[in-house]
């Protein structure tokens, strides 16, 4: 610092501003230019007498300086916050990437699949499923099926209660439950 100001004809305030700006001023740079970047650095420019000024009057004038609450407004244009993250900026967000859970009988839809079987003697009934090609598997509540990632909410004596989310023309998600009946075909 001391070799800074003996450089700099003993000018606190430049020494002060940052080693950067001492160094453009070392290489006929303009210190001005970098320190009007904050309001605060320009108004203490703007105060600070001429180079031929004594150190004195120098410091005198610095602390003649009255500081206002202007002086410290975070904005936008002028001071910009450290600690943001403008990884942001970079994402599309136009894109969302579809969320995919592990589905039982993933390759057929709902309606592909029938009810034939359950299970509900005990604390964790069970449901049996048939796809189109005739085999069957087994489901619990909280399993999803079908290609639509359909869950399995209630499993009743006769029926099976599934939840599936679909998505409203203005994209918004949309809970749906739907009741799929053990052999639809017969009637009571």
């Amino acid at each position: 610092m001391k070799t800074l100001r003996k450089i700099l004809g003993q000018s606190p305030w430049v020494v002060g501003l940052g080693v950067g700006a001492a160094l453009m001023a070392l290489a006929g740079g303009s210190i001005k230019m970098v320190a009007a970047q904050t309001p605060v650095a320009a108004s203490v420019v703007a105060a600070t007498p001429k180079v031929a000024d004594s150190p004195e009057k120098r410091l005198a004038a610095l602390r003649k300086k009255t500081l206002r609450d202007e002086d410290f407004v975070e904005s936008e244009q002028n001071n910009r916050d450290p600690f943001r993250s403008y990884l942001g900026l970079f994402v599309d967000k136009g894109v969302e990437r579809d969320r995919r859970v592990a589905a039982l009988f993933d390759k057929f839809a709902l309606e592909e699949l029938a009810l034939i079987a359950v299970v509900s003697g005990d604390a964790n009934p069970r449901a049996m499923f048939r796809d189109p090609s005739g085999m069957g598997q087994t489901v619990r509540k909280g399993d999803y099926i079908s290609r639509v990632a359909a869950r399995v909410t209630k499993i009743l004596s006769d029926r099976v209660i599934v939840e599936l989310t679909e998505t409203t023309g203005t994209g918004e998600p949309r809970v749906l439950e739907k009741a799929i009946l053990v052999n639809p075909d017969e009637t009571p």
